[in-house]
């Protein structure tokens, strides 16, 4: 190989090793909303399976304090969530009919937004979709206490013992949440 054709080739693998340090660090970069939701597929992460769900004390949309434990010997469903997010948006009609269907029965649904606006961003859009469950403002000590909430909609079935029965990361379908629901409901 004549060295011309060498200097272009070292030229070439140059240009290419640059381009992809570039795009790796572009990618790298730290992650926007949009990145932060799951993929559209429900993930059932078994890793939380009896572990006891961490309790918190967070300020509701009008400013009091909710206590998980102030919901003990009921089940419960702990959503994290933002108003921006495409699948928590579309999940939410699953939560309302399950607190219509089975809230007196000792189901509790607590919606933790993770808007960066708070309840300035979740009063309006909770009116707009008629939300009657309860919805907290979270914060990042109780993403942190449910290991590290990385992708919303994250969703929590935690059982009358408290324990976390499932954790789902995505969009979860209202038969797969029932399914859960009447489950632990029925123990």
């Amino acid at each position: 190989m004549t060295n011309r054709k060498q200097g272009s080739l070292m030229k070439g693998m140059a240009a290419i090793l640059i381009v992809g340090g570039i795009a790796v660090a572009y990618f790298s970069v730290s992650q926007s909303q949009a990145d932060r939701v799951a993929p559209e597929a429900p993930v059932a992460a078994r890793s939380v399976d009896n572990m006891v769900a961490p309790d918190f004390a967070l300020p509701d949309l009008e400013n009091k304090t909710v206590k998980l434990s102030d919901f003990e010997g009921q089940v419960r469903i702990i959503d994290f969530w933002a108003t921006w997010c495409p699948p928590c948006r579309k999940e939410i009609p699953h939560f309302q009919a399950l607190h219509e269907q089975y809230g007196e029965d000792g189901l509790t649904i607590i919606g933790v937004s993770l808007d960066q606006n708070g309840a300035e961003a979740v009063i309006p859009f909770g009116e707009k979709m008629k939300m009657t469950y309860t919805s907290v403002i979270g914060n990042p000590d109780v993403a942190q206490a449910y290991g590290g909430i990385q992708y919303i909609p994250t969703t929590f079935i935690v059982d009358k013992s408290g324990h976390i029965y499932r954790k789902y990361v995505g969009y979860t379908d209202m038969a797969t949440l029932e399914n859960d629901v009447k489950t632990l409901m029925a123990q």
